[in-house]
């Protein structure tokens, strides 16, 4: 009996050792509360001295992406530094080095920066408000912002405000922080709020930089066209655009062979290139109005270069301002002409084949095109693109369910220099009717004024653009996918469409984007009508996420697969 009474007790305690683990119990989904502060949240008569601020919460929280998400109005200095980073605290510090502004409230906006150290659950928008004077500043401004020109909205769209007082002139906005600043939420509101009475410039950029302040030519851009004359709460909504950055010439440079290119900034309408140390009598500009680059053409084999490499000057006028550049040009680039095949639909009916060179065409020939069906010689024509002196289309009957031979003989195309062509053989399959599907837009409330509609994928790639004033466009044999509309209106008829200038205080031109993407199926034949809106004030191209619905899902303007082969016969 005394042998088993050791094993009994062992057997006891690994018993007790097999019991179930604790569950966690259940997941947290609490924001982090707030529990107070040092100062309080509110307080007047702050010292401009002070030197940190303490917040405490509830839990342990971090500050997730704190430079994105954390707007400061007015802002503090550039030394402000916001803690914890990397570690969790249950006390949001903020060290300030500079002296604070009298008599100013400052509101701090977290965005979504604090979060529960476990879960990441957010507290969104938690707002830290104080005063150094006896009051706090109570007005606020409401209202949404957009891009009307993308389908999503960016998550770096800001509105702010600059004070109007003896110092400001309009390019302060390039070279300084505004004094009121406010973060978008996820469906494009945004609230400044606790402002002073006064005379403001309201703006709105998209700060891809993050840095809190208008980047020109990286950044979009929006404003208010009158000041804001701020005694009561007031509601703007803002549309941002590519503001086009002043006129200059940034540099010249070798491309290819008897080729300089030549770059701006600001889309100048026209340029004048002139060689300063070398003739040329060969020479040929091409340039696009409003285009960022000139290409400058020459032939070598007239205006030879003596040595490998020389350098050449040219003066670069643009209305009343005179640049010289320069662009190393070297010999041992030799001619070498490329034909490309682009193209971003499928070929099919009624979509002729694209090409473009790398040199300007001189001659396109269509006696030196043999395009082959079944051993059947087919008729073929080479047309030169209109805008594009690089580009040709090569057009013959397509079908169907049909394989075609293309064989481009030499002198079917000669180039800029007189070269032509090498042989260039290829194969086109044209898809069966089992591999495209049919889409049909009729517009309501359609421009007044002509507009460019492009079809676009989901990946913002343009397929198909033209410059209309009608009501109904047909798009046949696409690919199975989605797809969706943009329309660009050209209200002044100038035939571009005009971005906006706040230097000028000229908004821009009216946009619209399909509200969601089309899904296109295969064999079917999708009718489809966009309500335009009356005037661009009642545009709204924030998409709703609840709205979006999928033309996959909404079948009662579709036809049948069997209605569209009877269709297709």
């Amino acid at each position: 009996m005394r042998f088993l009474l050791p094993f009994l007790c062992l057997w006891l305690v690994c018993s007790c050792a097999r019991q179930g683990t604790p569950s966690g119990g259940p997941k947290d989904t609490e924001a982090p509360q707030y529990l107070g502060s040092n100062p309080d949240t509110l307080s007047l008569n702050v010292s401009t001295d002070l030197k940190e601020i303490k917040i405490e919460f509830d839990e342990f929280v971090i500050l997730k992406d704190h430079t994105q998400n954390i707007v400061v109005s007015p802002p503090f200095g550039s030394s402000a530094t916001f803690l914890p980073v990397g570690s969790a605290s249950k006390t949001v510090r903020i060290k300030l080095e500079e002296p604070l502004q009298a008599n100013t409230t400052y509101n701090i906006n977290f965005g979504n920066a604090i979060q529960d150290n476990n879960e990441g659950n957010k507290l969104s928008y938690f707002q830290f408000v104080f005063s150094t004077g006896s009051y706090i500043d109570s007005l606020e401004i409401t209202g949404k912002a957009s891009i009307p020109t993308l389908r999503k909205q960016s998550e770096n769209l800001l509105v702010a405000l600059y004070k109007i007082d003896s110092t400001y002139n309009d390019s302060l906005v390039l070279k300084q922080k505004p004094f009121y600043i406010s973060r978008l939420d996820t469906v494009g509101n945004y609230k400044l709020n606790y402002l002073r009475p006064g005379k403001y410039q309201m703006v709105a950029f998209d700060d891809e930089v993050q840095n809190m302040q208008f980047d020109i030519g990286k950044e979009k851009f929006g404003f208010i066209e009158k000041p804001i004359e701020l005694s009561e709460n007031q509601n703007f909504n803002l549309e941002l655009f590519d503001q086009i950055p002043p006129y200059k010439a940034e540099k010249a440079e070798q491309k290819g062979y008897g080729h300089i290119v030549f770059r701006f900034k600001g889309q100048p309408e026209e340029v004048e290139i002139d060689p300063i140390d070398f003739e040329f009598s060969t020479s040929k500009i091409s340039y696009t109005p409003r285009s960022d680059s000139l290409n400058f053409w020459f032939q070598p084999s007239v205006d030879s270069i003596a040595e490998n490499a020389k350098r050449i000057h040219f003066s670069v006028k643009h209305k009343d301002q005179t640049d010289t550049l320069s662009a190393v040009y070297s010999n041992l680039t030799k001619h070498s002409l490329s034909l490309d095949r682009k193209s971003k639909l499928d070929h099919a009916p009624g979509r002729p084949i694209n090409f473009t060179a790398n040199y300007p065409i001189q001659n396109l020939d269509s006696t030196y095109v043999l395009v082959q069906k079944d051993s059947i010689q087919l008729p073929v024509k080479l047309i030169p693109d209109a805008k594009d002196e690089n580009s040709f289309t090569l057009d013959f009957p397509i079908e169907l369910s049909t394989n075609y031979r293309v064989e481009l003989l030499p002198n079917a195309v000669t180039d800029y220099f007189g070269k032509t062509n090498d042989t260039i053989q290829f194969d086109v399959r044209i898809k069966t009717r089992n591999d495209f599907g049919n889409l049909l837009l009729k517009l309501e409330n359609k421009p007044v004024h002509p507009f460019w509609i492009q079809l676009l994928n989901e990946k913002d790639e343009i397929l198909d653009e033209q410059l209309s004033t009608d009501s109904t466009f047909e798009y046949k044999y696409l690919p199975a996918g989605k797809y969706y509309f943009k329309i660009l209106v050209d209200e002044n008829e100038n035939g571009f469409w005009d971005t906006g200038d706040f230097f000028l205080k000229k908004q821009t031109e009216p946009s619209y984007v399909y509200p969601s993407t089309i899904n296109v199926r295969v064999l079917w034949d999708m009718d489809e009508t966009w309500v335009l809106p009356s005037s661009v004030e009642d545009v709204d191209n924030t998409i709703d996420p609840d709205q979006n619905e999928s033309i996959e899902e909404t079948e009662e303007n579709e036809k049948s697969p069997s209605e569209t082969e009877e269709d297709s016969l």
